[in-house]
C-alpha cells in the first residue's frame, strides 16, 4: 500500500457589493475596486450569464440595467457571483420659452405651457445652470435674461435653459 497526498484548494471568497445606481447617460464601473471589496486575491473576469461562457464586453461602462457575473480565479479553483447593475432614465425636460412681455408685465415661468411634454417630476427654478442658485419668485420675471428649469423624477435630473425677454416700455416724448 502506498501513500497518496491529496491537496484540497479552497475556493477564494468573493464578496460583492452592487454598485449604485446611477442616471442614464451615466454607466457603471464593474471593475471598480468597491465591486468586490473584501474578496480573495486572484483574477477577476467578467461575464453575462450564469456560468461564465458569455464574456461582458467593456466591464468600465455598462449602460444597461441588468444582472451580470463576476467570477474570481485563484490557482485552479475559480467562484462566480451576479451583480446587480441599475440605471435609471433621466426625466425629459421640454422647455417652451415663454412670449416676451412689456415692462411692467412680469413673466411666470411656473405655467404649464412653459413644460408642456415634460416627464413627471418636480420643477425647481434656477438662475446658473449647474442648479446652485435659487431663482426667487419664478411666478413673477421681470428681466430679461436666462433661467435654468431642472425637472427631478426620483434620484433623476435634467437642467434646461429657458429664455425670457421682457420689453421695456417705450418713451414717449411731447414737446409742444
Amino acid at each position: 500500500i502506498q501513500s497518496v497526498v491529496v491537496t484540497v484548494n479552497p475556493n477564494p471568497t468573493l464578496v460583492i457589493t452592487n454598485p449604485s445606481a446611477v442616471c442614464s447617460p451615466a454607466t457603471v464601473d464593474l471593475t471598480a475596486a468597491s465591486v468586490t471589496a473584501g474578496s480573495s486575491t486572484g483574477t477577476l473576469t467578467y461575464w453575462t450569464n450564469s456560468a461564465g461562457t458569455i464574456v461582458l464586453n467593456n466591464p468600465t461602462a455598462i449602460a444597461t440595467d441588468g444582472i451580470y457575473y463576476i467570477r474570481l480565479t485563484n490557482g485552479s479553483c475559480s467562484t462566480i457571483q451576479q451583480v446587480q447593475v441599475t440605471i435609471n432614465s433621466s426625466p425629459t425636460l421640454v422647455i417652451t420659452n415663454p412670449p416676451a412681455v412689456c415692462s411692467p408685465a412680469t413673466v411666470d415661468l411656473t405655467v404649464a405651457s412653459v413644460t408642456a411634454g415634460s416627464s413627471a417630476g418636480t420643477l425647481t427654478y434656477w438662475t446658473n445652470s449647474a442648479g446652485t442658485t435659487v431663482l426667487n419668485n419664478p411666478n413673477a420675471i421681470t428681466a430679461d435674461g436666462t433661467y435654468y428649469i431642472k425637472l427631478t423624477n426620483g434620484i433623476c435630473s435634467t437642467i434646461q435653459s429657458v429664455v425670457v425677454t421682457v420689453n421695456p416700455n417705450p418713451t414717449l416724448v411731447i414737446t409742444n
